[in-house]
């Protein structure tokens, strides 16, 4: 077996949080100056956010990371 076809094998018995986090990896890849921004920008946001005392409950956060993820990927 080729290392493609080796490759090929192991993707398909990911599943789907470990797909996403493979996607997600091999963008930052592309990009990693424009990922750095996004996520000094991001950070920043939820800084302030905390300090203003604006709070977000995790399974919110959660949902949110996964529609950008998916957003991301059908636009990537």
């Amino acid at each position: 077996m080729s290392r493609i076809e080796l490759a090929v094998e192991k993707v398909r018995s990911l599943d789907d949080n470990q797909v996403e986090a493979l996607l997600d990896w091999l963008e930052l890849r592309q990009d990693p100056e424009q990922l750095r921004q996004t996520l000094d920008t991001e950070i920043e946001k939820g800084l302030s956010d905390l300090k203003a005392g604006r709070k977000i409950p995790g399974e919110e956060v959660y949902r949110e990371i996964r529609e950008r993820s998916s957003k991301l990927r059908q636009h990537g």
